[in-house]
């Protein structure tokens, strides 16, 4: 009880769902990052259509078995538009200058400045990351995606 029944090989888990969503017609045009932490899977990006951002979490669930929670955070928009990355790498500086001492284990993905936080981590530890990274300058809103150890 409390372990899980296969190890989770996050890399796996990004190639497989990389590799269906590129497969899948229905997503062209589409722009989807994919980051998966103990299987907890994120998919961040812009979709052009609603019916789009539902495909590729049917194609995620379908593409392995191993992922443990499926977080869709596509935005669908009426055109895809990365003018945004630049303002996000300036939040992720600020967030590796203080992120690794405070929690090792957190990956913050950023898209248009919504930070999304992935990891195992305690409570306290989550509740002062996202503290932090509430105060950092272009940070738009932050999106707990936490498996908590206690």
């Amino acid at each position: 009880m409390g372990c899980l029944a296969q190890e989770v090989n996050d890399n796996d888990i990004v190639n497989r769902v990389q590799q269906a969503l590129n497969n899948n017609a229905e997503l062209e045009g589409a722009d989807i990052s994919i980051f998966s932490v103990n299987g907890y899977v994120l998919l961040a990006g812009q979709v052009l259509t609603p019916q789009q951002r539902q495909e590729a979490s049917v194609t995620t669930a379908f593409a392995v078995n191993s992922i443990r929670r499926l977080i869709n955070e596509l935005d669908v928009v009426a055109t895809l538009d990365n003018s945004f990355e630049e303002d996000d790498q300036a939040i992720l500086e600020q967030i590796s200058a203080v992120i690794p001492e405070m929690s090792p284990a957190t990956l913050p993905v950023i898209h248009d400045g919504v930070v999304h936080l992935l990891g195992r981590v305690t409570r306290k530890e989550g509740n002062e990351v996202a503290t932090a990274i509430s105060k950092m300058r272009g940070v738009k809103n932050i999106r707990l995606s936490y498996e908590f150890k206690d």
